[in-house]
This record gives structure tokens, sequence and C-alpha cells, in this order.
């Protein structure tokens, strides 16, 4: 066993800045509704204020989580032009209504050919045929979309949740209703009907901060759920942390995901999702309509919802809000890279390991297999042998480093191999996902190459929300690989993310 002192310090400051930002509640495995390989032809520049979208099927429900799109700023006019990605559904061959927008974004002049993705509020949806595109502002002619030249279907996806991965329950309609500016140190909630067992993964409503005008005003809440007593709430469940709506906000769906450590396991029944709002009056509204299904009382903000919800009134209006979970039949997950990325490396050094940073917030157990996308079109004869590696953030006092958890077992690949996804077997470790707070559970998770060079080929491409998501080190592959990763490497940072993943069991919700 070999060990390298210190830390690759610029690694984690970087996984720690981007969990911060893009990271999900925790890891569940995606599919993604669109086209993912870039079209081959530019368009010209975007026109303003207009909109253009492709379609594509659906084949199951699924709960929408990202949307994004393949552009650059060489449209050929200087400055700059904003836009949003959008979704409709689809009116007889055509776009219908809409579903949802992501917020708006800038492309510069000369800005470089990338995939743009964008966090939207987790979004329900059927199976069927939606509209998936780009809607560009006032400023005209610096953004280009790619398109294939048979079909002129956009380079654009939506990433989102199988129904076999999250499910929804509560109203996720918008209700007809806008409420006054709500009141302060009080709650209010609607009830719903969770029809199966499972693990909380957010709360999403429809909120505006139209309630209050002329004023630079915030207002805070609480999304909290209570179990049913009866007919009215009883004793709290969960609550979430602070959400802000400034005065003038527009109306739209916003969610707030429950970390793994502190989100509960909910059983098959009746519960309340209700808002708690701060000592600020008037600013947010919410959405209802209907009779009965109604309940509030006062509750000061300053020290949370109470532990029962207490007596209260009843009223009319079924709130727009619902919540998302993973169905209790789930007993495995994945997090890395699970989808196959546009570009193959060269063949593949010699005696190196090279990895992409990835992280875990889950009620993981044991990790049951590493698994990369490769191929053996880097030479024409020969063969390379490879494995896989495991890396874990350690953050013990004076140092933090990333250790080795686990190597897998050799695998050969062969001059010729087609592109294809390779698995390799691990020890049954245990994911430590929740060893070191505050900083977060991040993992490394690499290819390590022998000592014949040049056959197999790994692949990866730049995803806007990891950059700087490829490092690599010299690394003899005849004693295994390094026990530690060292605080400085050779190769400066790499925009790449690799197409590898780790799988592991998960304690049944």
């Amino acid at each position: 066993m070999r060990h390298t002192r210190s830390v690759f310090s610029a690694l984690i400051c970087a996984a720690f800045v981007m969990a911060m930002s893009t990271a999900p509640a925790y890891s569940q495995t995606t599919s993604t509704l669109g086209r993912i390989v870039p079209g081959a032809i530019p368009s010209s520049g975007l026109g303003a204020d207009a909109e253009r979208v492709s379609r594509f099927t659906l084949s199951g429900a699924g709960t929408i989580s990202k949307l994004c799109g393949y552009l650059d700023g060489h449209g050929g006019v200087s400055g700059s032009q904003s836009y949003r990605f959008v979704v409709y559904r689809d009116n007889s061959g055509a776009p219908g209504t809409k579903v949802l927008e992501s917020d708006e974004q800038t492309t510069l002049s000369g800005d470089r050919a990338a995939w743009i993705c964008r966090g939207v509020p987790l979004t329900p949806l059927p199976a069927g045929s939606y509209w998936i595109g780009i809607h560009t502002a006032g400023e005209a002619g610096v953004i280009r979309d790619y398109y294939d030249g048979d079909t002129g279907e956009l380079t654009v996806y939506a990433e989102y949740f199988p129904d076999s991965q999250m499910r929804s329950a509560g109203r996720s309609t918008v209700g007809t209703i806008p409420s006054r500016g709500m009141s302060a140190n009080f709650k209010r909630g609607s009830s719903f009907v969770l029809p199966e067992r499972g693990k909380l993964y957010a709360i999403t409503a429809y909120l505006d901060g139209l309630g209050k005008s002329g004023t630079d005003d915030a207002q805070r809440l609480h999304y909290v759920i209570y179990s049913d007593a009866n007919g009215v709430p009883g004793a709290k469940v969960y609550e979430g942390a602070d959400l802000y709506l400034r005065a003038g906000s527009a109306p739209g769906w916003m969610t707030q995901n429950a970390y793994a450590a502190e989100a509960p396991t909910l059983e098959a029944g009746r519960y309340w999702i209700v808002f708690h709002t701060d000592a600020t009056a008037g600013v947010i509204r919410n959405y209802a309509d209907g009779t009965g299904n109604w309940y509030g009382n006062s509750d000061a903000f300053s020290d949370g919802a109470s532990a029962q919800f207490g007596p209260g009134n009843p009223g009319n209006g079924t709130i727009s809000a619902f919540v998302s979970y993973r169905p209790g039949t789930i007993t495995s997950g994945a997090f890395g890279r699970t989808d196959i990325a546009t570009n193959p490396s060269a063949g593949l050094s010699a005696n190196y390991t090279r990895f992409s940073w990835f992280w875990l917030d889950d009620n993981a157990q044991n990790l049951t297999g590493l698994h990369a996308y490769l191929d053996g079109l880097g030479a024409q004869t020969g063969s390379q042998k490879v494995r896989m590696v495991i890396y874990e953030l350690w953050a013990d006092a004076p140092e933090s480093y990333f250790f080795k958890l686990a190597e897998s077992n050799e695998v050969t690949i062969s001059a010729g191999m087609p592109p294809q996804w390779v698995h390799f077997t691990v020890p049954s470790v245990p994911l430590e996902h929740e060893r070191n707070p505050p900083l977060y559970p991040a993992y490394l998770i690499g290819i390590q190459t022998g000592d014949t060079a040049g056959v197999a080929r790994d692949y990866g491409d730049a995803r806007p929300d990891e950059r700087g998501n490829w490092r690599s080190i010299a690394d003899p592959y005849s004693d295994g690989a390094l026990d530690r990763v060292p605080d400085t490497l050779p190769t400066a940072p790499g925009s790449a993310t690799m197409s590898v993943y780790a799988t592991y069991s998960v304690t049944p919700p």
C-alpha cells in the first residue's frame, strides 16, 4: 500500500462550490427527452422575441428537473443576447399549452459552442409528445442553435426522473384564485393523499410576490408537512429551510429539495402541505380554488412550526402544492454520469489514472459496481488492461484528502471493441455518505490503465454545470491505484465529465 501526503485542494474547493449550486437532493438515475448529440449545422444568429421548438415523445410518465440546449455566441453580432428554455404540450402536431420555462440566461458574442443546462422546478408529466426549445429576447443575432440537416431537429433536451424513480402527490395544477398577501406568523395548508410508502424528495408550490406593490419587502416561508388527524393537520413530520420571495416576484412554481439525511419516509395516507410565513406580512400569494380542504392558525415563525399543528380555522381552497417522493420499492441507486458523452478520448496513456468528481447524498449502503463507457478503437491491434477506482473525500483535521475506497477487477480491452458500457466488479464496501459534514460527500470515480498504451478510449464532454471536472495523474498499474490523491497534479483541470458511474444498494424507504 502506498500513501501520498495532503490533498488535491483545488478539486475539493471546486467540488464544494459546484455541489452547492447544482446538486440535487440525492442521487437517482435520470433519463433524457430530446436530442443529446449536437446537430451538425449551426443556425444563423437567432432573431429577437421569437421561439423555436422541436417535438419529442416521452414514452412513460416522468418528472422534469432540468432543460438543456447546445448553443454558441457566433451569430455575427457583437454584444449579448438573452434567452430561456421552454416546454410546450403537443396539440395535434403543433405546440400547445406552455408546461414550464427556465430562468433567463445570457450568451455573449464569441462564446464557444457548449451545452447550457438550467435547473427548473420539478414538473411531473404524463407520457406523450412535447415541444422543447429556445425563447430569445429583444437583442438579435448573437446566439446560434444547432440542428440536424435532415429533420431540422434542435439540439435541446429535458432531463427527467422516470416514474419508477420519482412520483408526485398533491396538486400540480395552478389554482385559479390567488390569495391575498399572506399574513405574518401564520400557518395555512391543504391536505393530499400519498398513495404508497415513499421517501420525500422535494416540495413544490405555485407562488408569487404580488401581494404588495411599491415596496422592496421580502417575505420568508417554510414548507412544512403535517400528518392528518381526523381531517385536520396533526403532528409535524418535516420542515424545510427558509424560502424568500421579494415583492413583485412573478407567479411560478418553486421547488425546495429535501436532503436525504433530513427527508422522512412517509407511509401511505393523508398529509397536509403547509406554508408557515414570517413576521413580514402581505408579500407572498399562493393559488387555490374549490371548497373545503384549507386549515390555518397563528404560529410565531421565529421558533419554527409547532410540533402539533394546534387548533385553527377551516376554509375553502385546495392550494397548488405537491410533494415529489421516491417510491418505497427502490432498492438500488447510481451516482456519476450515466449518459454517454459525445467525445471519445485518444487512446489512453499507460500507467495513468484519470477521473471525474461526483457527490452522493442518499441513504446508500454498499457499493455494488463501477461502470465506464469505453471502446478499443484507439489502435488497430493489441489490447490494454484497465481497472476502475473510487475515492472518497475525508475531512479529518488538520488536513483533508481523497482516499481510495475501492478498486475493481481488471478488464482487458481488445483493439476493435465497439463503444459500450463496461461493468467492473468491486468489493461490497460501505459508502459513508454522511461521514464529513459540513463538507459535501464528494467522490472521484476514475479509470486506471495498464502498461500498454493507446488501445482503450473513454468518453467525455463539457457540461456547463460541472466545469473543470477531469484530472489525471501518473500511477503505475502494477501495484494498484494510489491510496490517496495528492494535492498537486501535473495536469491542469479539464472541462470534460467522463461517462463513469457507481452503483450501490439502498436502504428501502
